[in-house]
C-alpha cells in the first residue's frame, strides 16, 4: 500500500473525530508559534524603541505583546488536552478492533498461525502504530505549520535574509529524507523479528518441560538468542541512522546559525534593515531553523510507524469467520425425523485433493449416549469441529435438535453443545470462575452441584481455599484428572442439550479416568453425550458406537460402520 494511502487509513480509524484531532494539531502548533512571534516582535519593539528613545510608546507595545502571549498559551493549552484525549481515544479504538477481530477470526487461522504472531502485533506493532497519533504525526505536522506562522513576519521584517535561510533549511530537509527509505525498510525487519522473537518465547514458556529435556528445547533456546542477536543488528542499525540523522541536523544547525550572522551583518551594513529587525529575526530564526530540523527527522520516523500499522491492518484484513457458514445455502432436502441429531452424507475436506470424510451419516435418538472411535487421523476430531460449527462441511447435512444447520447461526450451534477437550483450557483464575464460565450468572449453590455431578466436589472441597483456590496458568496447579473434572462441571453447568467429548480421558490415569467415567454414567439419559475416544472402558459407557473405517470417505462404498 502506498504511504499516502497507508496514512489516509491510518486516519480514517478516528473517523469523524478525525476533524477534531487535526483541529487540535493545528491549534497546538499555530499558537505555539505565535507565543514565539509575539516574544520575538517585543525584542524589535523594544531594540526601536531604544534607538528613538521613546518609551512611551515601548510600554503600549509592551503590553500588547505580553496580552497577545498570554492569549496565544490558553489555546495552545486548550488545544493540547483536546489533542491528547483524541490521541489516546484513537489508541483504544484501535486496540479494540484488533481485539474483536481476533475473535471473529476462523479456526482455522488459529491452526495455521502461531500465538506468538498475534502477540506481537499486540505488544510491539499496535504500540508503533498508535504513536502516530500520540506523537509522530503532530511532531511532523507542527514544523510545517510553525514554520509558515514564522515565516510571515520574518519575510515582512526582511525577504532577503528569509530567503536566505529557506535555502538552507530545504538543503537539510532534502538529505534527512534520505534516510526515510532505510529507517523504514528496517523498522519492517525489526517487526518481522520480534515477532519471531515472541514465537519462540512463546513455545520456550509453554513447554518449559521440554525445553529441559530435550536437545530440541536446546536448540529453541538458541533460535531465540540468534533472533534476539538479529533484533539487536537491526536495532543498532536504526539507532545508526537516527544518529546520523541527529548529528547532520546539529552540523547543519551550526551551518544556519554562521549563514545568519554574515548575512545579517551585510544586510544592516548596507541599510536593507534595521538592527531592531534583525533582533525579531533572529529570535524567530531559531525556533524556525529548529522546525525545519524537527520536520527531517521525525518524518522518517512517521513512516516508519506507518510500516507498522501496514502490519495492522494486513492482519485485519484476514477474513473473519461468517455469522453462518451456510447463508444463502439450502439443504438438500432431507426428512425432518424425530432424531435428535441427524448427520447425513456430510463430506468433508481440508484439501480437495484429499478427502477425510465423504458419505457420513449418523443418527441419535434423544437422550442417547454414542462412542465415536477409530484410528489416528481417520476424522474422529474433525467431526467434532464440524458438530461445533468451526468449520464448515462442503455437502450433506447436520441436523441438531431438528433445526438444520443451514439454518442455525454459528453461536446458535454452539449454544446448544457443550465441548470437553483433551486438554481442557483453565484460565488462571479461581476454581468457582473456572466453572461459571459454562453458566456466568450461575449461583454459587448451581456451581457446586454441577461440581458434585462431575465427581470434583470432593476434592475441591480438600484444597486449602476450596472453591476460591486459583488454579494458576492453564491450570498447572491442578493434576490431569482434576482438571478434566472442572471442565466436565463447566460442561454441565452450561446445560446445553448435548455434550461433546474430544478423547477426554485419553491423557488420564487408571483412577482419574475412573472418576471422570463416574462423571460420564450420571450424565447418561439425561443428557445426549458423544464421546469421542479408543479406551475400552469410556467406549463401553455408550448406548452405541459408530466405528471410523481406516480411510473413510474415499469411494461411496464405504460407510461408516455402526453397530449396537
Amino acid at each position: 500500500m502506498k504511504t499516502w494511502k497507508l496514512f489516509l487509513r491510518t486516519m480514517k480509524v478516528m473517523e469523524k473525530r478525525c476533524v477534531i484531532y487535526l483541529l487540535g494539531i493545528f491549534f497546538m502548533s499555530t499558537c505555539w508559534a505565535m507565543f514565539s512571534v509575539m516574544s520575538s516582535l517585543l525584542m524589535k519593539n523594544v531594540v526601536d524603541a531604544a534607538q528613538t528613545g521613546d518609551s512611551r510608546r515601548m510600554l503600549y507595545v509592551i503590553i500588547g505583546n505580553v496580552a497577545g502571549g498570554v492569549i496565544s498559551l490558553l489555546l495552545y493549552r486548550k488545544a493540547a488536552v483536546v489533542y491528547n484525549v483524541e490521541a489516546k481515544r484513537a489508541f483504544g479504538k484501535l486496540s479494540i478492533l484488533l481485539f474483536h477481530h481476533e475473535v471473529r477470526l476462523p479456526y482455522s487461522y488459529y491452526e495455521t498461525h502461531h500465538s506468538g504472531d498475534f502477540m506481537s502485533k499486540l505488544s510491539y506493532d499496535l504500540e508503533k502504530a498508535s504513536s502516530i497519533y500520540g506523537s509522530r504525526l503532530r511532531r511532523t505536522v507542527a514544523p510545517i505549520l510553525q514554520v509558515i506562522v514564522y515565516l510571515i513576519p520574518m519575510m515582512i521584517l526582511s525577504w532577503q535574509i528569509t530567503l536566505c535561510l529557506i535555502g538552507v533549511n530545504i538543503l537539510t530537509l532534502i538529505v534527512n529524507t534520505l534516510f526515510i527509505a532505510p529507517i523504514k525498510k528496517v523498522t519492517k525487519q525489526l517487526s518481522a523479528t520480534n515477532g519471531r522473537m515472541t514465537e519462540k518465547l512463546s513455545n520456550l514458556l509453554q513447554g518449559m518441560e521440554q525445553a529441559r529435556m530435550y536437545e530440541a528445547g536446546k536448540n529453541t533456546v538458541e533460535e531465540f538468542l540468534t533472533e534476539n542477536e538479529a533484533y539487536a543488528k537491526q536495532s543498532n542499525r536504526r539507532i545508526l541512522y537516527t544518529a546520523c540523522l541527529e548529528g547532520g541536523n546539529k552540523g547543519f544547525d551550526l551551518l544556519c546559525a554562521l549563514t545568519f550572522l554574515m548575512l545579517g551583518i551585510f544586510f544592516v551594513q548596507n541599510g536593507y534593515t534595521t538592527l531592531g529587525s534583525l533582533t525579531a529575526i533572529y529570535a524567530l530564526y531559531g525556533s524556525f531553523s529548529n522546525q525545519f530540523l524537527q520536520l527531517g527527522r521525525y518524518l522518517p520516523e512517521l513512516i516508519g510507524c506507518l510500516a507498522n500499522a501496514q502490519n495492522i491492518f494486513d492482519f485485519l484484513e484476514e477474513a473473519e469467520e461468517p455469522d453462518n457458514w451456510y447463508e444463502g445455502q439450502k439443504a438438500a432436502g432431507t426428512e425432518v425425523t424425530e432424531d435428535f441429531l441427524r448427520i447425513w452424507d456430510l463430506a468433508f475436506c481440508y484439501r480437495e485433493d484429499k478427502p477425510l470424510l465423504q458419505h457420513f451419516s449418523m443418527e441419535m435418538k434423544p437422550g442417547e449416549s454414542i462412542a465415536v472411535t477409530g484410528p489416528s487421523g481417520c476424522g474422529k476430531s474433525t467431526l467434532s469441529k464440524l458438530l461445533l460449527g468451526l468449520y464448515p462441511f462442503q455437502g450433506g447435512e447436520i441436523r441438531l435438535a431438528g433445526r438444520s444447520y443451514y439454518d442455525l447461526t454459528n453461536e446458535e450451534i454452539r449454544q446448544r453443545i457443550a465441548y470437553v477437550p483433551q486438554e481442557p483450557y483453565l484460565f488462571n483464575l479461581s476454581i468457582k470462575e473456572n466453572i461459571r464460565m459454562g453458566k456466568p450468572d450461575a449461583s454459587e449453590e448451581e456451581i457446586i452441584r454441577a461440581a458434585k455431578l462431575a465427581h470434583a466436589h470432593e476434592f475441591i472441597e480438600k484444597l486449602e481455599e476450596g472453591y476460591d483456590t486459583n488454579v494458576g496458568e492453564r491450570g498447572n496447579r491442578l493434576s490431569g484428572g482434576q482438571r478434566q473434572r472442572i471442565a466436565i462441571a463447566r460442561a454441565i453447568l452450561k446445560d446445553a442439550p448435548l455434550i461433546l467429548l474430544d478423547e477426554a480421558t485419553s491423557a488420564l490415569d487408571n483412577e482419574s479416568e475412573q472418576l471422570v467415567n463416574d462423571a460420564l454414567k450420571g450424565l447418561k439419559g439425561s443428557r445426549n453425550i458423544i464421546m469421542i475416544a479408543h479406551r475400552p472402558s469410556t467406549i463401553a459407557l455408550a448406548d452405541r458406537v459408530c466405528v471410523f473405517p481406516e480411510n473413510p470417505g474415499l469411494t461411496e462404498k464405504e460407510r461408516v460402520k455402526t453397530r449396537t
